[in-house]
């Protein structure tokens, strides 16, 4: 029996008698996306009561990102051990560079190696995809001009990503994704969609669900028609909620 296996049973004992369980202890790791930033801060600011949150960052997020914005969420700069004391990984800003060395196994650099070792040692890795989704509404703002094929190359590495039990999710909804793996009984934001009513459908919102999923949508929802051939080719449908 693992670590990560005794620490559930644990924590469903002392749920059945009503005790107070240990804060689960996250890692943040930012990378150098800027796509995204300012919505992952605020739902790790809405996280803090829930999961004990250490923070570190690699060069190129020292050098893009505000680390005085970041501080002032409240997180702890993370010690040495950044594998062994964390229950789970959540990645705020991941970068097309990031996905697309996990992707293939690369792990030539810090991001690159935690991520690769919270997903072989089978733990939570939580990663917000504004900055490496070519169908994210940031993401096209500056990049509308992208070529199909580049688009597709960077929609396999996220699938690639998600086949290894990753996460995926938009910034806005970072907090959701990440209860989803701390709260029993609830399920990570991005593999409930058959529970909502979504009253728009874009090519986004269907990149970032689960191949052959359900998406529930409103009965006067509008798909975009990216959106619905998008969903054709990932076997993904619509179920209208009443």
């Amino acid at each position: 029996m693992t670590e990560q296996e005794i620490e559930r049973i644990i924590r469903r004992v002392l749920a059945e008698f009503g005790l107070p369980a240990r804060r689960p202890r996250a890692l943040v790791l930012f990378t150098g996306a800027l796509l995204g930033f300012d919505d992952s801060l605020a739902a790790l600011r809405r996280l803090t009561d829930a999961v004990q949150l250490d923070w570190t960052r690699t060069p190129s997020a020292e050098r893009i990102l505000d680390e005085q914005r970041i501080a002032d969420v409240g997180m702890t700069p993370a010690a040495d051990s950044l594998t062994t004391a964390h229950d789970l990984l959540i990645v705020p800003t991941a970068t097309v560079n990031l996905f697309a060395k996990v992707a293939h196994g690369i792990g030539d650099c810090l991001a690159s190696n935690l991520m690769a070792e919270f997903i072989m040692s089978n733990r939570p890795v939580i990663a917000v995809v504004d900055g490496a989704c070519p169908d994210s509404e940031a993401k096209r703002g500056w990049f509308p001009n992208m070529p199909a094929a580049y688009q597709a190359m960077l929609h396999r590495n996220l699938e690639m990503i998600r086949s290894f039990g990753v996460t995926l999710t938009p910034a806005t909804l970072l907090d959701e994704a990440v209860l989803g793996h701390i709260s029993p009984g609830r399920s990570p934001a991005s593999e409930k969609p058959a529970k909502e009513e979504l009253r728009l459908v874009t090519q986004a919102t269907v990149a970032l669900a689960p191949e052959g999923s359900t998406l529930g949508i409103a009965p006067r929802a509008i798909v975009t028609d990216l959106a619905r051939d998008l969903a054709h080719k990932r076997n993904i449908t619509f179920q209208q909620r009443s």
